[in-house]
């Protein structure tokens, strides 16, 4: 849950001057509000539902459609949340991008549950990976 909620932190302090997706105050006083709250309730919340029913005991199939499902809850609530205002995209990000991102991070959730360090080191390549694709370079970080 921890790994989870950080790594979104991680985005919001990487990417605070040159955001691929941007959460709106939408009647709030301020994007920090929607921003701590899925830092700090929605990501460790869905992160330890995820992994507390993971199909551990299951074949690749059952674990590969429970990564799915997941993914395409989150698709679904990040398209609603378009639609309604509440989220932004910006340099070159889209549901199609967030629809890869979630998919590689339930995967990454999984690995980093039960390898730490394995996780934590694919997590770092896949970060660095985005950063060359959309071009966030030091310049553009805060």
């Amino acid at each position: 849950m921890l790994f989870a909620a950080l790594s979104n932190a991680l985005y919001e302090i990487i990417c605070y001057r040159y955001q691929l997706w941007q959460m709106e105050p939408n009647g709030l006083p301020v994007a920090m509000i929607p921003m701590l709250l899925l830092i700090l309730i929605g990501m460790p919340l869905s992160t330890w539902v995820y992994l507390s029913n993971y199909p551990t005991q299951t074949g690749f199939f059952k674990q590969g459609s429970y990564i799915a499902f997941f993914t395409l809850i989150f698709v679904l609530l990040e398209l609603i949340s378009v639609q309604l205002g509440s989220i932004t995209y910006h340099n070159g990000w889209n549901l199609c991008w967030s629809f890869v991102f979630d998919l590689i991070m339930f995967i990454m959730l999984r690995v980093h549950h039960r390898h730490p360090l394995v996780g934590l080191v694919f997590s770092v390549i896949y970060t660095g990976l985005l950063l060359i694709l959309f071009d966030v370079s030091f310049d553009k970080m805060k």
